[in-house]
């Protein structure tokens, strides 16, 4: 056996997850199974501990990631899936290698071991080929959402079939205000100054950094679920039900007996901490409907707020299997990225 590819004394392993990282940052080491498209991170978390990720890019922009935590032992690590207090932490691997690989094996032994998924061997990854990765994860997942509009232009039926178009165009502003929320810069890099009074810090540009392209990769597979997803036949063009925009917004509407329209409004993007919640009353002479279009509009008061923040002017439109929202303030209350505009898809009122 090529002594490249056997595992590493103790020692040498330690060392070189420590160096791993470079920059002074936390020690951390990369691997990628390129014919699974699978992303292994081993991170220390202490003299001895690891945590151990694993995410599949199988799915471009893909969320899901399997996390373990365990503790390097003989000439590997021994780890299983962090779980919550007190429950069974389940299946336990090792993970054995060196410089060049990393493989994941069940810890011999165990009675019906789980979680396969994470199995196999994964090839250490530079920084550049993670850049190069993450830049082709994302295309792939632009081409998945144009391929849903293009379907959905193509495939709905009705009033709907306008709307793909009308989404695509609101895309961008959406896209813009998702990333300023979940992506945050690294932090600038301590470098030896260039002239004088120079600051001795460098900014990575968003386009070099790995998880920006992630990030990107990440919101447009969450879009591309959302056109791929057909509109519900039952929809009658009524304002009763249930609206969700897939990023994080919800919409609750009711018609009462004398025609006033009950809506809630809420958000939660990205984070708890960029979430908002606004109800009010739309008088019946502010619902008008015109052949296959209804539209409604009211100014809602928002609680716990500066008082010119307060009032928010909302303007609805139902139509098919969606609903159309947007809204205007005179002043956006500090800190807030929280948005309620955008199109809303038509689900029924939940069953008592």
């Amino acid at each position: 056996m090529n002594s490249r590819t056997q595992p590493l004394p103790l020692a040498v392993m330690a060392f070189f997850l420590f160096v791993a990282c470079g920059h002074g940052a936390e020690p951390v080491a990369h691997f990628y199974d390129e014919e699974g498209l699978r992303f292994l991170t081993l991170r220390n978390t202490s003299a001895t501990g690891v945590e151990v990720t694993m995410r599949s890019a199988a799915e471009p922009g893909s969320t899901g990631v399997w996390t373990g935590q365990g503790n390097r032992k003989d000439n590997g690590i021994l780890f299983a899936a962090v779980v919550e207090e007190g429950q069974d932490r389940g299946t336990y691997f090792i993970a054995k290698g060196g410089e060049s690989k990393m493989e994941i094996l069940f810890k011999p032994g165990q009675k019906m071991p789980q979680d396969p998924g994470i199995l196999g061997i994964y090839r250490r990854v530079s920084d550049d080929k993670r850049l190069q990765l993450a830049r082709k994860e994302s295309q792939a997942a632009d081409d998945r959402l144009s391929a849903a509009l293009k379907e959905a232009a193509h495939g709905w039926s009705g009033v709907d079939k306008a709307m793909p178009a009308d989404w695509k165009a609101r895309w961008p502003v959406l896209l813009g205000r998702w990333m300023k929320i979940g992506y945050q810069p690294p932090e600038p890099k301590q470098v030896k100054p260039a002239q004088p009074f120079s600051s001795g810090k460098e900014t990575l540009s968003p386009e070099k950094d790995v998880n920006y392209w992630l990030k990107l990769a990440q919101v447009t597979a969450v879009a591309s679920g959302f056109m791929q997803q057909l509109p519900d036949p039952k929809n009658g063009g009524a304002w009763d039900g249930e609206y969700d925009d897939g990023f994080g917004g919800h919409v609750s509407i009711r018609r009462a007996k004398d025609g006033k329209l009950r809506v809630n409004l809420s958000c939660v993007r990205v984070t708890e901490n960029q979430g908002s919640d606004v109800a009010g009353q739309i008088p019946v002479e502010s619902v008008k409907t015109k052949n296959d279009e209804s539209t409604a509009s009211a100014v809602f008061i928002e609680g716990d707020v500066p008082d010119d923040a307060k009032e928010i002017s909302i303007t609805l439109k139902r139509k098919g299997g969606f609903l159309w929202l947007e809204t205007k303030r005179k002043a956006t209350p500090p800190g807030s990225l929280s948005w309620f505009d955008g199109i809303y898809r038509w689900a029924p009122v939940p069953a008592e």
